[in-house]
């Protein structure tokens, strides 16, 4: 988003004026305090709207805004699932479908028949165990168990991959954060586990995070939710990389600023189909107005409505190959 911002009050704001960024630091509560920072900010600092706060706060942060009248915008999760809330637009694919997707595709295309999860404790890797548990039958293969990753920045993972490897599955599933995910893979290598597939999930599909060398996570399975953001071809891919090296050319490409990217030009398209005269209220029916918005190859044209405030419902299954994601399917809607 802030490569956005940089973009539109270098070429003079959105009718006459210019977008400003308000934030707080994170403590180490990952619920409480951004849901104490987003309250303040609405409450104190009296921002137009909320963007991003991703994560399972974005849960009761969904509510909040709701009951103040706040747009909140494309988080980055799939926890959240308000459909149609007048306040809340949601951003990428949900999880339930890329479950599916994932699972079936391990199990029926190819040939796993037993699978674990090394997860976060929170709503996000606790959702990921219970789908491939839940999922297990229907799908025909083994749910062998799973392991917790307790920390977010873990000094090592290897007697959680111990315990896993001991269970013997022929997948494991990630449901962590890029720290604890490095850790795992870092852990993978030293116990020399070559005989699995690892699979990442949601945002955690990305090879910056996920690439560790030496060919431990070659083969890993992904739900991508964004195309290479250094290869990829497209009108919007190539502005983004023009505007990264002209911004932040120190910085590496990677997914995660891409969604940044996209999403906040989705937010500037509705600041500008609002006009001049700006409330909250016209900004959510300009949002509501938006139909196949084309993001030049990011994602799969956007449209909204009343009744529909989610952005992106399909992604594609990807697999890391020489240190990249290369894409194994179109474009999917679960």
């Amino acid at each position: 988003m802030r490569l956005v911002i940089l973009q539109v009050n270098d070429r003079g704001g959105i009718h006459g004026r210019k977008l400003v960024e308000k934030s707080y630091p994170r403590g180490g509560d990952p619920v409480g305090d951004p849901l104490k920072n987003a309250k303040r900010l609405v409450e104190e600092d009296r921002v137009f709207l909320l963007f991003n706060f991703g994560g399972p706060v974005s849960v009761p942060l969904g509510a909040y805004a709701m009951e103040k009248r706040v747009p909140y915008l494309f988080p980055h999760t799939a926890l959240l699932t308000l459909d149609g809330a007048r306040y809340v637009f949601t951003s990428f694919p949900r999880f339930e479908g890329e479950t599916a997707v994932v699972l079936r595709h391990l199990s029926e295309k190819l040939g796993v028949k037993s699978i674990g999860v090394v997860h976060d404790p929170n709503a996000y890797g606790s959702y990921f165990r219970d789908r491939a548990r839940d999922l297990a039958s229907e799908l025909s293969y083994r749910f062998v168990g799973s392991r917790e990753i307790e920390s977010r920045d873990p000094e090592s993972a290897v007697k959680d991959m111990e315990e896993l490897a001991a269970l013997e599955p022929e997948a494991v599933v990630l449901a962590l954060y890029p720290a604890q995910a490095r850790k795992v893979m870092e852990a993978k290598a030293g116990l020399g586990w070559r005989n699995v597939r690892m699979v990442a999930t949601g945002p955690l599909t990305d090879e910056q995070y996920l690439d560790v060398g030496g060919g431990v996570s070659e083969g890993t399975l992904g739900f991508c939710h964004y195309p290479d953001p250094e290869s990829a071809e497209g009108a919007g891919l190539d502005e983004y990389r023009d505007l990264m090296r002209e911004y932040f050319p120190e910085k590496r490409l990677n997914r995660y600023s891409l969604y940044g990217y996209v999403f906040g030009k989705l937010v500037v398209e509705g600041l500008e189909r609002a006009g001049p005269e700006l409330t909250r209220e016209r900004f959510l029916d300009a949002m509501e107005s938006i139909r196949d918005w084309d993001s030049g190859g990011i994602l799969p044209k956007v449209s909204f409505g009343a009744a529909d405030h989610h952005a992106q419902t399909a992604g594609f299954l990807c697999e890391l190959v020489n240190g990249k994601f290369e894409p194994r399917t179109d474009w999917i809607e679960p």
